[in-house]
């Protein structure tokens, strides 16, 4: 028995507005991270020349192409922004608290 074309399109919707949305969120990140695709599997190396790149530019995914830094550059410090949370060394994820129940016996639900 043939599916009618009305059961489809609500279907035919939901996928459309799925890409629509992760092809959103694609080109957000790719604009935000100044016109360039997405970094993966950084070690510390890596770190260290992004920080470098941020100092010496003022965009993380900046470089330049001057022989010689700044002046500024010799001064520049990179501070890490941490933010000020009252839940210190509390887990709010049920599979933490879980994990946390059945290893420790810590079974704090407040």
């Amino acid at each position: 028995m043939p599916v009618p074309f009305e059961g489809l399109l609500p279907y035919g919707i939901m996928i459309a507005f799925f890409g629509l949305a992760g092809h959103g969120v694609q080109f957000i990140r790719y604009w935000d991270n100044g016109w360039k695709n997405d970094r993966y599997n950084l070690d510390e190396w890596d770190e260290k020349m992004m920080a470098r790149d941020l100092l010496l530019t003022g965009v993380n995914r900046g470089q330049t192409s001057e022989a010689v830094a700044d002046d500024s550059f010799k001064t520049a410090e990179r501070i890490e922004q941490r933010f000020w949370t009252p839940y210190r060394n509390e887990y709010f994820i049920l599979r933490e608290r879980l994990y946390r129940g059945y290893a420790f016996g810590e079974w704090d639900w407040s």
